[in-house]
Order: structure tokens, then C-alpha cells, then sequence
């Protein structure tokens, strides 16, 4: 079995845990110091280079650090755009991190322990999803909700009036236009939210 402990520049575990959850990476997450770290338990070193390569990805321009341990043997390196950019000397690595960092690849510490540590797998999709969502988007969602209800109310007053409007009824005639009005209002506003998000 191997430790793994990815250090990341993400300062809000909550965020970095539904990144996680949203990319399919389990584990725990850690506050350490002013950052936080992913805690992964597997069978081979594979899974956590796989891990440290997609949040690196995410992360942008920032390094990643990962740390594994497998047969008392402790292995370094920076990740950055989804690729080991380079080795690191371990003890170098972790003499800089906070000692929470060295006790969890040491598993003197098991990361559902640690202070603050978030499990990834306790985490729904939806709950990720919000995490993830900045006060704009948020804002812009709601925006773009409503647009939708009127959009919907706007359909159902073209369907009723022209079901009215059969009989040759001008007030329904007029309640079509104004329902048709609406609705393709609403249409104009989602698709102008819609391009704002891009």
C-alpha cells in the first residue's frame, strides 16, 4: 500500500474537496497551513499521480507537490498543467511544509483526524457543484432561473390563447401576442446570460 499526499495551492479545502468530487479523485482533504492537500490510501502510486496530474490542471499556473510513500521509500515532484514538471529532494520538500503534512505521509496521523479534513466520497455532486459556484455565477444562475419561469409562463399563455383564439376571439388573439411577446423576451434574455457565463 501507498500514502499519498498531494499539497495544493487551493487555500479553501471545501472548494479543493468538490473539485475532487466533480473529477472523480477521492480521498481527504486537509487543511495545511494556508493551503490544502489531497490524502489518498491506494494500492499502487499510479492513482496518486494520476490525481496530482488532473489537479494540476486545475490549479493553472500553480505547482502541485506530491509526496508518496511506498516501501519506506518517500518519492517528490512538482506537477504543473497536468505534468511532472520535476524530482524533488523529500526531506528538502517537507522541512518547508507545516508538520501536519509529514504526519499524514507518515500515517502517524490518519487524515480523517486531522483538523478540518473534508471526505471527498461524503460529498455529493450537487453539493460540489454549489461549492465550486463564485457569488457571479450563483447570481447569474438565479438570473437565468427566472428568465426560465417567465419563459415558461409565456409558452403556457400562447398555448391557452390560441386554444381561446380558435373561437375567433380577439381579446384571446391579443393575449397570444402578448403571451408570444413575453416568451420571446425571456428566450432572448437566457441566451444574453447564457453568453455572459462564456
Amino acid at each position: 500500500m501507498s500514502r499519498t499526499v498531494i499539497v495544493t495551492p487551493f487555500g479553501l479545502p471545501k472548494q479543493l474537496a468538490a473539485a475532487c468530487k466533480l473529477n472523480n479523485i477521492d480521498g481527504y482533504v486537509v487543511p495545511v497551513g494556508d493551503f490544502s492537500a489531497v490524502v489518498q490510501q491506494s494500492s499502487s502510486t499510479e492513482e496518486g499521480n494520476r490525481a496530482a496530474s488532473a489537479i494540476s490542471k486545475l490549479a493553472g499556473k500553480h505547482e502541485v507537490l506530491l509526496l508518496t510513500r511506498a516501501d519506506e521509500h518517500i518519492d517528490a515532484g512538482h506537477y504543473r498543467h497536468g505534468k511532472r514538471e520535476a524530482d524533488v529532494p523529500a526531506g528538502l520538500a517537507l522541512n518547508n511544509l507545516p508538520d501536519i503534512v509529514e504526519k499524514l505521509l507518515l500515517e502517524s496521523v490518519e487524515p480523517e483526524a486531522a483538523e478540518g479534513a473534508i471526505d471527498v466520497t461524503s460529498m455529493s455532486r450537487y453539493e460540489a457543484s454549489a461549492a465550486t459556484m463564485t457569488p457571479e455565477r450563483a447570481a447569474l444562475a438565479r438570473t437565468a432561473l427566472l428568465w426560465m419561469v417567465v419563459a415558461l409562463v409565456g409558452f403556457i399563455g400562447i398555448v391557452l390563447g390560441a386554444l381561446v383564439a380558435l373561437n375567433i376571439n380577439p381579446i384571446a388573439w391579443a393575449g397570444v401576442v402578448v403571451a408570444a411577446v413575453i416568451f420571446g423576451f425571456s428566450l432572448y434574455r437566457i441566451n444574453a446570460l447564457l453568453a455572459r457565463r462564456k
